[in-house]
């Protein structure tokens, strides 16, 4: 099975302008503390590539709400715009996230997914 994605032209950058390989950060499993510092670890490699906008690629039923607090704060105090794209589902503290996304970066799949509930 093959994923197609039509990437938006604010996302693209020109290779020959990054320093190193552009990070895409991919969050698809529980969020845990784990999750969380390497997520730093990535926005902060991010800053450090050329790149013009930092990807995050949701697909996560989520999980721990201080996780999502430390990586809302990450995206909050980023100098790049930081896009966020679910590709199957962002449910729970996913969609919190997806939510963080900056404006005019959120994007989602045709056919994903989007849970938010009350508790």
């Amino acid at each position: 099975m093959h994923r197609y994605m039509i990437v938006d032209p604010k996302i693209r950058a020109k290779r020959a302008d990054l320093l190193d390989e552009p990070v895409v950060i991919r969050l698809n499993k529980h969020f845990n503390e784990e999750m969380a510092e390497k997520f730093a670890t990535d926005m902060a490699k991010a800053h450090e590539t050329g790149q013009t906008v930092i990807p995050i690629v949701l697909d996560s039923f989520g999980g721990e709400v201080y996780s999502l607090l430390d990586m809302i704060s990450q995206i909050q105090n980023s100098r790049l715009p930081v896009a966020t794209i679910v590709e199957g589902k962002a449910m729970s503290a996913g969609a919190m996230l997806y939510g963080f996304g900056w404006n005019g970066y959120r994007y989602m799949a045709e056919n994903a997914t989007l849970m938010i509930h009350d508790r």
